[in-house]
């Protein structure tokens, strides 16, 4: 039997509301809120990047209360022993048990993330990418255990011609990118390197002529705004004193009706990742988005 005009009608509104903008917030901080309230419900606690992401971002934003802080951090360090084994995982980690305020942010049972992560590091060098480099160095930020002077270093000195690549070295045989540079530039504040610091200021300056005509930022190209690269911008222009406010509108662009952001306008990607990013960069936080006062003890 055919279906009155009425039913199809409103199957199709609700299809494209599911696909629509969302509404304009009054504020960024507004925009945050729906995108952590979206992560609250998507997210189950649990042990990888995507669950210690979501600690992080909803910490950020205000929405982690103190039951739902210690349920995902209990998971998290309960995986943490086979999830951890990078020093970006260790670091991804640390800073979601951090951001939880609930336990010990060194201890998963008898797993010291902190011995962990500095196994990974070899002269203040962590793995081979800036991604590996940059996590480890915001995670020893927030244990108030370094970065040491020698990561620093490293991560200076990998910087290319222009911003950072991937690979953490000046020629890694890639090309500067967007995410790189920004988070490179967070994790050398992060370590105490001024914002006048000429490397990082040349640093931002190239990241900025990257930016899209829409307004917002992309991995490797110019033709979309991508909401991970583009929510990492933000963050490091805040880091560095200022606010892109340009790239907050075209990474608000991207959040649907729901609360959840898209990867670009016309690719929902993984949603997960991001609503992480987006939240943190508009709740108005950078990474790490808490930090210790005093280093753990030894677990």
């Amino acid at each position: 039997m055919n279906k009155p005009l009425s039913v199809l009608l409103a199957v199709a509104a609700t299809a494209a509301l599911a696909l629509a903008p969302a509404a304009a917030h009054a504020t960024d901080r507004g925009a945050a809120r729906s995108g952590a309230a979206w992560l609250a419900g998507a997210v189950r606690p649990g042990a990888d990047g995507m669950a210690a992401d979501a600690i992080v971002a909803l910490r950020a934003a205000g929405r982690l209360s103190s039951s739902d802080a210690a349920r995902r951090a209990r998971a998290l360090r309960a995986g943490a022993g086979a999830y951890a084994r990078t020093a970006g995982a260790a670091g991804k980690t640390i800073l979601a048990l951090v951001a939880a305020r609930s336990g010990s942010a060194r201890c998963a049972g008898r797993v010291d993330l902190l011995g962990r992560l500095n196994s990974y590091g070899k002269a203040g060098r962590y793995g081979s990418t800036v991604y590996d480099q940059a996590y480890a160095m915001l995670a020893a930020h927030a244990l108030h255990a370094g970065p040491s002077a020698n990561a620093v270093r490293v991560l200076l000195n990998a910087r290319g011609a222009n911003g950072w690549n991937f690979q953490l070295r000046a020629s890694g045989g890639r090309a500067d990118d967007v995410t790189a540079t920004a988070l490179a530039i967070l994790a050398a504040r992060a370590a105490g390197v001024s914002a006048r610091d000429s490397r990082l200021r040349a640093g931002l300056r190239w990241l900025r002529t990257q930016r899209t005509a829409a307004g917002g930022f992309a991995l490797s190209r110019r033709d979309r705004n991508e909401a991970n690269s583009t929510a990492l911008a933000i963050e490091a222009a805040k880091a560095m004193g200022s606010k892109d406010t340009r790239a907050e509108r075209a990474l608000v662009s991207l959040q649907r009706s729901g609360g959840a952001f898209q990867f670009t306008r016309n690719d929902a990607g993984s949603r997960v990742l991001a609503t992480n990013d987006a939240v943190v960069a508009l709740a108005g936080a950078t990474l790490p988005v808490s930090a210790l006062s005093k280093t753990p003890a030894r677990c």
